[in-house]
């Protein structure tokens, strides 16, 4: 599967999401004495960096499936003959879904995987879940390029 789409975390939600581990690294970095608490230093900081760098909203897809992302710490596939529809939507994440990052909503029978944005594209599977993905100013090309692969899986 190749990515479509993959849009960061919001700097300032970056920040928020990030000053856990920091402060987890700081204290055990000011009171590591052993090879053990060093080792710990090093994933504090490792997933840190991940936090900081590497997470963000993402779909991938190909003639057989799509995939929606909370990259890199959840992903699902969907076969796209269970792919009900592909819309464009326009959500408010702290409204309808409690937030941003994924959210699930039981009133909205959905998750939402939003970095901060409110322009989502929605793909309803036939057993009535709905993943919506924010993508940023990507996501009309994304729902652009997700109609496309759907067109070709129906001929």
């Amino acid at each position: 599967m190749r990515r479509i789409a993959f849009r960061p975390f919001h700097p300032g939600l970056r920040l928020m999401i990030a000053i856990g581990p920091a402060i987890v690294a700081v204290v055990i970095a000011a009171t590591a004495s052993s090879t053990a608490e060093w080792v710990a230093v090093g994933v504090a900081v490792s997933l840190l960096l991940v936090i900081v760098f590497a997470t963000g909203a993402a779909l991938y897809a190909d003639e057989r499936r799509v995939a929606v992302a909370l990259a890199p710490f959840w992903r699902r596939t969907i076969r796209w003959e269970n792919v009900e529809s592909v819309e464009l939507r326009t959500v408010r994440p702290l409204e309808d879904f409690g937030g941003w990052g994924i959210k699930g909503s039981h009133r909205k029978r959905g998750v939402l995987i939003s970095t901060g944005d409110d322009e989502t594209v929605e793909i309803a599977t036939s057993d009535g879940r709905r993943y919506l993905v924010a993508l940023g100013p990507q996501t009309a090309a994304a729902h652009g390029i997700l109609q496309g692969l759907r067109g070709a899986d129906a001929v």
